[in-house]
């Protein structure tokens, strides 16, 4: 399970995947979270893995975004197991 210190974008409700599926498939989400700020991110689009900001909130679909991410984490980690199996 995820710990409190361990939160990431992805975990937050200002992270958005789903309407942004180009890149989604390279594992960036769009951070809502700047959209009324004055000095709004230069760059949106971030890392679902990128450690959580100040303008983290908690989504009403913890446990979906819980379950996504520890998923992920796991593949990611597979694929890295594999890629030094190889080298």
């Amino acid at each position: 399970m995820i710990a409190e210190g361990q939160e990431v974008c992805a975990l937050c409700k200002h992270f958005k995947m789903k309407a942004y599926p180009q890149h989604a498939r390279e594992g960036l989400g769009r951070c809502m979270g700047y959209d009324k700020d004055i000095r709004p991110l230069i760059n949106p689009f971030v890392p679902w893995s990128k450690k959580k900001c100040v303008r983290y909130a908690r989504p009403t679909n913890r446990a979906e975004r819980v379950k996504w991410v520890e998923a992920r984490m796991a593949k990611q980690q597979q694929t890295e197991v594999q890629t030094e199996a190889k080298g």
